[in-house]
């Protein structure tokens, strides 16, 4: 069976000038790859100054609670920010997408795991991510405007931070050269709010206050002029246990990928770490997409619902991404043999495509 080592969290990501690649286990101090030597070797008499200025970081939020699953994303390129929170309805399908583009600043997303927030603020578009690790403290609020083609949403998520279901992974890898690197801090936590829409014709719907699911991820990385990649988010309940995992496949994943990846599995207070797979959709992104393995550890389907797609263009940048809503089925297995099945589980996939 696929094995990858999970260590203790390093006191830093970057040592003497080269990345501590590994998976790790805890709460790292922060989440910084700043300081590597000569990462663009074709470019070696860059000072890191200006290298630290190719390092791109996204801030994640994914949820399920009650009648509604989405996320938010947060994206810093330093020269912009961009945001976009996008969920669904479960029972209707119905999608509610809101977006916000923020001007240069120093730091968008902070380094820091201890505490620190990420928020955008403005008279339309509301959003705040924040977490305080002493204090044990993680929430999510968001107040939206409605205007003609969505309405006006508001929610708040608070974490449980002292259950056994709070689980948390660290991933340090190598991009396809190991000058340059990626690192990861992925959380899985329960959540506890609830969430209301009201149309612009004052028509309300309130979801009581909930049980569910979140997953959090924040990523650093030294980007490519060009990148693209697709990975999958599953989450909800098993059983009886909370079940939540990531999968990706990327153009800044490492040549050696099954020493080196971020896939995780998350159940019953463990976290186990993933071999690499291959994601295929041979009849188009919309129609079933298959997930596997070679290890036997994973064999997925995942069901399109809803994809929300976008195109953005400028003389800096292009992206183009699909964010789709569907649910999986099928199986994974532990670290220590157990399988866990299921028919119908919610995820999101990311599609996208950067050119920076």
């Amino acid at each position: 069976m696929y094995t990858r080592k999970i260590e203790p969290c390093p006191e830093g990501f970057v040592k003497a000038g080269k990345p501590v690649f590994g998976t790790f286990s805890g709460v790292p101090e922060r989440l910084d790859i700043r300081g590597v030597r000569n990462p663009y070797s074709s470019f070696h008499f860059l000072p890191p100054l200006v290298t630290n200025l190719r390092i791109k970081s996204r801030l994640s939020y994914f949820f399920s609670i009650g009648n509604y699953v989405g996320c938010i994303e947060f994206f810093d390129a330093k020269v912009f920010s961009f945001e976009e929170l996008t969920f669904w309805e479960k029972s209707t399908k119905r999608r509610f997408v809101y977006r916000a583009i923020m001007g240069p600043r120093k730091r968008f997303i902070p380094h820091s795991l201890r505490s620190g927030f990420v928020k955008n603020n403005s008279a339309r578009r509301y959003s705040r991510i924040s977490w305080d690790k002493e204090h044990r403290k993680f929430s999510f609020i968001f107040r939206m405007a409605g205007s003609k083609t969505v309405p006006a949403s508001n929610a708040a998520f608070i974490s449980r931070m002292e259950s056994e279901d709070v689980i948390s992974l660290s991933a340090c890898n190598p991009s396809p050269t190991s000058r340059r690197c990626t690192a990861r801090f992925m959380q899985v936590m329960p959540i506890h709010g609830a969430l209301s829409t009201r149309e612009a014709d004052g028509q309300e719907k309130l979801m009581d206050d909930s049980e569910g699911l979140c997953f959090f991820d924040m990523a650093r990385y030294y980007m490519k002029f060009h990148s693209a990649g697709e990975y999958l988010t599953g989450l909800g309940e098993v059983d009886g246990q909370n079940v939540s995992f990531r999968l990706d496949v990327s153009s800044q994943e490492a040549v050696d990928s099954y020493s080196y990846n971020a896939n995780v599995l998350f159940v019953g207070g463990r976290a186990t770490p993933l071999p690499p797979v291959r994601i295929t959709h041979n009849h188009g992104l919309m129609k079933t997409w298959n997930i596997q393995d070679t290890e036997g550890m994973v064999d997925l389907l995942f069901t399109p619902a809803s994809d929300n797609y976008k195109l953005i263009s400028t003389l800096i940048l292009k992206t183009e991404y699909h964010t789709i809503y569907g649910s999986f089925e099928g199986m994974l297995l532990t670290a220590d043999g157990r399988k866990i099945t299921f028919k119908s589980l919610d995820g999101i996939a990311k599609k996208y495509r950067i050119r920076l």
